[in-house]
């Protein structure tokens, strides 16, 4: 009796870990989201050897040198984890504490442009969550008007100086305000392939769902995050399988069949 066909049309989940600091064991699998593309690629590269005792030249033996696996992967889940592996990075959650009472001077302003409050080396991006009630703006001694010379952006921490208004190219600014408490997700870029282990849950609507699992993967950039457009946001990633110190770089397990 002939084997039966597996016809497959491919649906599963992607899961991703970093490893552990200094370790190459996973710290925890997380759905990485929806994943419209995920595929894998070998490319090998062999030494042929050829008889040339007669005729002519003929291959009689081929020995592989090399094999690369790697893979692409697209998800339009735009997590801050996801964005992180995009940008070499790491993805956290500043907690910003209450600061009641901060003021800043800007000195030679321009008419119609803002400014961003709190930004000091140790604060790069500066403050969020500013607390419009209580703010003021001044040149020198003389107090500016709400909504006339200037506007809050509070959860932007942005104060913008109203074109047309008493406040004028060169002026300098002195603004007092207070920071409410507040949590935020943030991702800091860096400048090496994030390293971890990664799965695919199989779940195809036809054919037999089989698992694959690589123990050890680099992931990098593979082309544009737009981050503005008339399509959903997507984020294209590399996969490199490497070969881990002990077992292999790709496993692929089918469905457990119980006694």
């Amino acid at each position: 009796m002939a084997e039966p066909q597996n016809y497959t049309l491919g649906r599963g989940k992607v899961y991703f870990s970093r490893f552990k600091p200094g370790t190459r064991i996973p710290l925890g699998f997380n759905y990485i989201g929806n994943t419209p593309e995920f595929s894998l690629t070998i490319e090998n590269e062999t030494l042929d050897h050829f008889s040339s005792d007669g005729g002519i030249r003929e291959k009689d033996d081929s020995v592989p040198l090399e094999v690369t696996r790697t893979g692409q992967l697209t998800t339009d889940s735009i997590k801050p984890r996801n964005v992180a592996i995009f940008f070499f990075g790491q993805d956290t959650t500043v907690a910003q504490a209450a600061v009641a009472a901060a003021d800043e001077t800007f000195t030679d302003v321009e008419a119609g442009s803002s400014v961003k409050l709190g930004i000091s080396p140790s604060n790069p991006t500066g403050y969020f969550g500013v607390n419009p009630t209580g703010l003021t703006v001044e040149v020198g001694a003389t107090p500016m008007v709400l909504g006339t010379d200037y506007t809050v952006n509070g959860p932007m921490g942005m104060v913008e100086f109203v074109a047309g208004g008493a406040i004028v190219d060169g002026d300098d600014v002195t603004i007092n305000y207070a920071v409410l408490a507040s949590s935020r997700a943030r991702v800091i870029s860096g400048s090496e392939p994030v390293e971890g282990a990664m799965m695919y849950i199989a779940n195809n609507p036809k054919g037999d769902d089989f698992h694959y699992y690589l123990p050890y993967v680099k992931v990098t950039p593979n082309g544009d995050y737009a981050l503005k457009g008339d399509e959903w946001q997507t984020i294209p990633l590399n996969i490199e399988a490497l070969k881990p110190e002990v077992g292999e770089a790709i496993y692929m397990d089918g469905a457990p069949v119980f006694a």
